[in-house]
């Protein structure tokens, strides 16, 4: 399950969890649009293990309200498995993931 955690450094960090296929996809949009409240944000989407076009979606939709609120963010850090699914989307420039 998707969590923000208010760290000691300056930015927000949401953590993307294991599984962001369907199941899990709306619980990841919402982490990221809650972030999108202030401050920089900070993605770890290291732990992302299964990975599905909704689960993308939900990235994609989250990261576009966090650049419409003109919010900072950045990827902490990425699965090879999240990496992998996005690049066969073609969602690397979408997701700023190349």
């Amino acid at each position: 399950m998707p969590r923000a955690n208010r760290s000691n450094a300056e930015a927000r960090l949401v953590a993307l969890g294991e599984d962001l296929r369907v199941a899990h996809a709306a619980a990841a949009f919402e982490t990221l649009a809650a972030a999108a409240n202030g401050g920089i944000v900070a993605i770890d989407a290291s732990q992302v293990a299964r990975v599905d076009a909704a689960g993308l979606q939900a990235l994609v939709a989250g990261l576009a309200r966090l650049r419409a609120a003109g919010i900072q963010w950045r990827w902490q850090e990425v699965s090879a498995t999240l990496s992998t699914a996005v690049g066969l989307a073609g969602l690397g420039a979408a997701l700023a993931l190349k």
